[in-house]
């Protein structure tokens, strides 16, 4: 998914208030925003889980030696999330049949 004004608007304001450290890694000031929100997933062996845990991430790399530090978007308020309802699942029709008798 890729940011529009508003949200890289929103994030910028955001790093403003909180990104008050250099590279945590090399020191350096210098960082590089992605417009992409990006998704990380629960590792289950090289496969993907239908049920899984999947989080949203925005990016930020630091120029100098290329750190990534994550952030979420959720926290942010880049994007809100409602996840849908589970819907009642449909109680199981049984079929049954009536054995025959014949007479004889």
């Amino acid at each position: 998914m890729i940011l529009n004004a508003e949200g890289r608007a929103r994030l910028q304001s955001h790093l403003q208030n909180v990104l008050r450290q250099p590279c945590s890694v090399c020191g350096g000031n210098s960082f590089q925003l992605e417009d992409s929100i990006f998704e990380l997933r629960e590792f289950v062996g090289g496969g993907v889980a239908a049920d899984g845990i999947v989080k949203p991430v925005l990016t930020i790399t630091c120029q100098s030696c290329g750190h990534i530090n994550f952030m979420s978007p959720l926290s942010t308020g880049i994007i809100s999330y409602n996840p849908p309802q589970m819907q009642a699942q449909p109680e199981p029709t049984v079929i049954t049949t009536e054995e025959s008798t014949e007479e004889d």
